[in-house]
């Protein structure tokens, strides 16, 4: 073969439209972590500005979270028959509104109203954007697209922590969100009028009705334990809006400190590990021709994540937080194959599934915040326990069990896909699901 055949299908030809359209949808999840993390870095201040409790706090953190739930199946089936771009557009100038207007609220309830908002244009962002990135590219390059895709999570995580602190220990909290509108205005307007609509991110209407492909996708056993391990997702990612709080608390540092180091440290090893793991993942199944080694590096990495996490809040300094924190970071990166699986489940309906998964996803987004506040509430009742204390078993609690129940739910998924391909070659009656797991990907 040719030495231009032998590279990696993402590298192949240069430049192209599809590298662009990564490119746009990477500054658009670097715009959503944006938020979320300055949100998350902004909460003590916040707290203490409107006077909350920890569980007024969990509210406020997971409110951009409650609409999702109801709205983003709507979404994803439109992401099935409208311009992908388009759609992608309009949410996230409407994210850049509900920013601005957090920085301006008075109250506790207005800022709830905000973030409210914020979650009706989240519905047009994560969901559309993987479907638009799944038309683009193959399975075996996916997950290397992915790398690059979860570097805009980790640099908007990086920049919202460390410009944000900042601002908040400089200048308020109010100013950090107030800054944050301009780029998601920019971003906006980059997938309005760069990304053509005769491209693949325009799909036609899907031959079923809603209703027929909803059940059809219930009835898998993949797509049931893929929305599992979403919803688990959106619950650790929920719980973890307190490591900013937890911070300040246990190791009394000022959220300009936090921002700083944690930011930038957890950022380049997003980065990083998001660039390594998406090429071992694609480099894997290109040897191995099997999806079910994308969900055991997945299960591998929520293994060390639960170890490394458990470290991360019983460490004794802030550094030492830092580092087993960075370390868990880098061994996230290995879930990035997951979404070649999804790939792999959804041809023809990639916007209704991903709308499903963001559903799962935002229900756990939704409680965690929820659920942590009010253990950690719980827990700080008892007079032996101070907040630091409270705040840091709610963390452990919440932390161990998802991560182990996550884990196992990536290793099932791998069972169901060996046992469909096996009867499938035995010459019984396949499961539900398509053996597409276990099976070379067709080309497109």
């Amino acid at each position: 073969p040719s030495e231009k055949s032998e590279r990696p299908l993402f590298y192949r030809d240069g430049l192209r439209q599809k590298h662009w359209v990564l490119t746009c949808c990477s500054l658009m999840v670097m715009c959503e972590w944006l938020d979320r993390s300055v949100l998350s870095i902004c909460m003590e201040s916040m707290k203490l500005d409107f006077k909350m409790t920890d569980l007024q706090v969990g509210l406020l953190a997971s409110a951009s979270l409650w609409v999702v739930p109801v709205a983003t199946g709507f979404i994803g089936r439109l992401a099935d028959i409208l311009p992908r771009a388009k759609l992608l557009g309009a949410g996230v100038a409407m994210w850049a509104l509900s920013t601005l207007l957090t920085g301006l609220a008075k109250d506790f309830g207005q800022a709830i109203l905000c973030r409210l908002a914020a979650g009706v244009a989240n519905c047009a962002g994560y969901p559309v954007a993987l479907a638009l990135l799944c038309d683009h590219f193959e399975t075996e390059e996916l997950s290397t697209a992915m790398g690059f895709y979860h570097a805009g999570s980790a640099l908007g995580g990086l920049l919202g922590l460390a410009v944000g602190g900042s601002l908040v220990t400089s200048a308020g909290w109010r100013s950090a969100f107030l800054l944050l509108g301009a780029p998601q205005i920019i971003v906006a307007l980059l997938f309005i009028f760069t990304i053509p609509s005769g491209s693949a991110s325009v799909v036609g209407a899907p031959e079923r009705s809603w209703a027929t492909d909803l059940r059809e996708l219930m009835g898998r056993r993949v797509i049931q334990l893929l929305m599992l391990g979403w919803h688990l997702t959106g619950l650790l990612s929920g719980h973890m809006r307190f490591l900013s709080a937890f911070v300040e608390r246990q190791h009394h540092r000022a959220p300009r400190d936090i921002g700083l180091v944690l930011g930038p440290v957890l950022g380049v090893c997003g980065v990083l590990s998001g660039f390594g793991a998406g090429h071992l993942v694609d480099r894997c199944y290109r040897k191995w021709r099997t999806l079910r080694v994308n969900l055991r590096f997945a299960a591998l990495g929520d293994a060390l994540a639960l170890l490394l996490g458990v470290l991360a809040i019983e460490a004794t300094s802030f550094e030492e937080l830092v580092l087993w924190s960075a370390l868990g970071t880098c061994s996230g990166a290995l879930r990035q194959g997951l979404q070649a699986v999804i790939q792999a489940e959804s041809h023809g309906v990639r916007g209704t599934v991903q709308g499903m998964l963001e559903t799962c996803w935002a229900l756990g987004m939704a409680l965690g915040p929820i659920l942590t506040g009010w253990i950690s509430d719980f827990f700080g009742e008892s007079p032996s326990c101070d907040e630091a204390c409270a705040l840091r078993r709610a963390l452990l609690l919440f932390g161990t069990l998802g991560l182990f129940l996550r884990s196992a739910t990536w290793c099932s998924i791998s069972a169901v896909a060996l046992e469909a391909q096996r009867a499938a070659s035995n010459g019984a009656e396949a499961a539900p699901e398509p053996v597409t797991l276990g099976a070379p990907a067709e080309k497109k």
